[in-house]
């Protein structure tokens, strides 16, 4: 029985270092990565703008997102990759499109297969290098 308390006591320290830490995290910045959502620049320091393109599904009965662009790309992330995921409002991706090698301040990427407008609740842009 007495070993039994000093084991659920010592869980219950761990669990609790592991929660405390956790929760000092902190949020996205260039330096450290946390737990929320931010910019993190590198080729683009004031952030993009998107636009989707949509279109009715008679199928479905739903207007669903082919494309989305992005624009306000800086001159200096010519040469690297583009990426756009799309999020439900539950923060989970539920689409995304190809990658693909930025070439102006500009860029339309298609979204394959075509997806529900009703369900984007926010997207992400990744700018890497290749």
């Amino acid at each position: 029985m007495k070993r039994t308390v000093i084991a659920v006591i010592a869980g219950l320290l761990v669990f609790g270092g592991v929660i405390a830490s956790a929760t000092s995290l902190g949020g996205v910045t260039s330096k450290a990565l946390g737990s929320s959502a931010s910019v993190v620049a590198s080729c683009d320091t004031d952030g993009v703008t998107l636009g989707y393109t949509t279109a009715f599904d008679a199928t479905t009965g739903a207007y669903r997102v082919s494309a989305v662009t992005v624009g306000g790309i800086a001159p200096s992330c010519n040469g690297q990759n583009i990426q756009v995921s799309l999020r439900n409002t539950g923060g989970t991706l539920s689409a995304s499109t190809a990658t693909t090698a930025v070439a102006s301040t500009s860029a339309t990427l298609a979204v394959s297969p075509t997806y529900d407008v009703a369900n984007v609740d926010s997207a992400s842009v990744l700018i890497a290098a290749t």
